[in-house]
């Protein structure tokens, strides 16, 4: 008797990430995938059946405007509920109450920007247990990390979970780029032989879910045989970040000779001169004994020399990358230079 075909889910399914029992958990993958829908799905189920409360989390309050339609695309999946936004609130209410002049309506959740979350910590949130943040990773546009981004959502959240360990965070967004300040703080980058990390101590999981199965019904719409095989389709269908790519990657030789270290504000990095070519590999495994130059004064010690745009080395860095004769062990390290000589 052959075994049937297994149920695919209009949305991505949560079990298997909530399995590793994390505080903060990362899922990252196609646009379509449902990582937003299913997260919805989830806190609403939650607050039907527990009472338990969640956060929708976004960094600037303009890209909360459009929360009128938070119910839009799944109030069906609820028949014995409506659902409505009111202010910064989610609310439901049952269908007992339906054609009464005063409806029971119960706040399920709130909707928060972490750039305004820092005036907000008088606010207590007990009943709060899931941290929807959606779309953590900026696309190209006009929106930016918020300064010491990872440090203002770690206040935000213990302002939520009052160290109680009763929250858990959702961590949502498209594979767009491993250099965000999350996955940079956090050492958190995709493997290829697997589609979940673990990072402190199990504090932390990080799931890039496969998308063959998705992408292969989205490449039989027209607008994915549009888009097959270009760029867009790279990341957007099957979750490839634009730089994590082999560009300009390559382990340094035995004969190049250490140089110096840079500081950057996305890590700090060995630079070693290989005379026969390509000519620099810059590093992100590092020296016992350096020569440490930086480009954060605000880290400015004893021993460390702080270093501009406009200095010798970096001339002769930017000179050499623009030729192609700079070479990086890792693309967080390339990423972190490429960010600098675009200045």
């Amino acid at each position: 008797m052959s075994k049937a075909p297994k149920e695919v889910l209009p949305y991505y399914n949560y079990d298997k990430v909530y399995s590793y029992n994390a505080t903060f958990m990362y899922i990252i993958g196609a646009r379509g995938l449902g990582k937003t829908y299913g997260a919805k799905h989830r806190v609403i189920r939650n607050f039907i059946k527990n009472g338990e409360q969640f956060i929708y989390l976004r960094r600037y309050s303009t890209e909360l405007r459009g929360r009128g339609t938070f119910f839009a695309d799944l109030a069906d999946q609820f028949p014995e509920h409506d659902f409505r936004v009111e202010g910064s609130t989610a609310q439901v209410c049952s269908m007992d109450t339906r054609g009464k002049k005063h409806r029971d309506w119960q706040i399920m959740g709130y909707f928060v920007a972490l750039s305004t979350a820092q005036a907000q910590k008088s606010i207590a949130y007990p009943q709060v247990t899931t941290i929807i943040f959606d779309e953590f990773i900026i696309e190209k546009g006009s929106l930016h990390y918020l300064p010491n981004e990872a440090k203002a959502f770690n206040d935000f959240y213990s302002t939520v979970d009052r160290w109680k360990d009763k929250t858990r965070a959702l961590f949502l967004a498209n594979a767009v780029s491993i250099m965000n300040p999350y996955f940079l703080e956090y050492d958190i980058k995709p493997e290829s032989d697997t589609e979940v990390i673990t990072k402190a101590n199990g504090f932390i999981v990080a799931h890039f879910p496969d998308s063959q199965e998705f992408s292969t019904g989205v490449y039989k719409t027209k607008f994915g045989q549009f888009i097959e095989g270009s760029e867009y389709a790279s990341y957007s269908v099957g979750s490839n970040f634009h730089d994590n790519s082999g560009r300009m990657l390559g382990g340094k030789p035995s004969r190049a000779y250490y140089y110096c270290s840079i500081e950057t504000l996305r890590g700090t990095f060995s630079v070693w001169v290989d005379m026969v070519g390509p000519f620099y590999f810059i590093q992100e495994k590092r020296p016992k004994q350096e020569m440490l130059y930086t480009f954060v004064p605000e880290t400015m010690e004893s021993g460390k020399f702080l270093i501009t745009y406009s200095d010798k080395i970096m001339q002769y860095l930017r000179s050499s990358f623009r030729g192609g004769k700079v070479w990086f062990d890792t693309p967080k390290a390339r990423n972190a230079f490429t960010e600098i000589f675009r200045r």
